[in-house]
Order: C-alpha cells, then structure tokens, then sequence
C-alpha cells in the first residue's frame, strides 16, 4: 500500500495543479476534494492519502490528536468512516437481509474494508463474486468475479 506523506501529498497537489482541481466527468473526487472533505468535517491536519478500492483513504488526527484514518467515498465524497452526526452504518445483519433482498443468498464471507462492507457470494453455477457494499445504504456499487 503506497501512502504519500505531508510533504509529498501538498507537492503533488502544486504539481498536478488544474488537474486534481478539475475531474473528469463522473470519475468521482479528486484527492484535493477527498482532503477538503476530511479537514471540514474537524480531522486534521492530514498527513497523507491515497485511493483503494473505491474510497480516499486519508491519514489524519481526532480533535485530539490521536491519530486515525477517514474513509471517503471516492464517487460521492461522503465520509464513510468514522459515522458523522446523523449517520447510522449498516450491521453485518442488515448488510445480509440487503445482499438476500439482491438474490445473494449464498453468502461466503462478509467483512468491513476500506470503509466499505464487502461480500465473497457464490452464484449460479457455482462462481463466485467479490461484492463492495456502501456502508450507509447497503447499495452494492461494484461486483466482480472472485479471483
């Protein structure tokens, strides 16, 4: 996992300059985004970032001064984790109910991951699928055959 420090990520941004403040059309946020996002909802200062797996991973510090890492939506820019006020993340329950609602019922695996939930799911014939469930709503934002 490639992380840039404080140095790097604010030489990066002056370099990329236009570039990372202006996205391509429906690709999502840019890291000078996923940063705002993060230092507006009072995580800070930050220390680094970089994007996996459908979310901006954002190294930064609590109010006090403990470090941790937010998780932001990559396409949305909706903080992920830690829950903000008036968030309620899914249980592992309610993911499950939401995966059967889908036709998964053939659950193998379920686990948190870079703030999102995802699923291992056996389908027809017996393949299986990689599944990223949005932690808040319990949509699945991508499926792709199990390596």
């Amino acid at each position: 996992m490639r992380t840039l420090n404080a140095t790097a990520l604010f030489a990066a941004l002056a370099v990329a300059g236009a570039a990372l403040a202006t996205p391509v059309a429906g690709s999502g946020i840019d890291l000078r985004e996923a940063t705002r996002i993060v230092e507006q909802a009072g995580y800070g200062p930050v220390r680094g970032a970089e994007r996996d797996d459908g979310a901006w991973e954002v190294a930064a510090s609590r109010a006090d001064g403990r470090p941790l890492t937010v998780y932001v939506d990559a396409r949305s820019g909706e903080i992920l984790w830690p829950a903000q006020p008036g968030q309620r993340q899914l249980e592992a329950a309610e993911v499950m109910a939401k995966l059967a609602e889908a036709g998964y019922t053939d659950v193998r695996e379920l686990e948190r991951d870079d703030g999102f939930w995802k699923a291992e799911v056996r389908v027809a014939g017996g393949f299986e699928r990689d599944l990223r469930i949005h932690p808040l709503s319990g949509e699945i934002q991508a499926e792709r055959w199990d390596d």
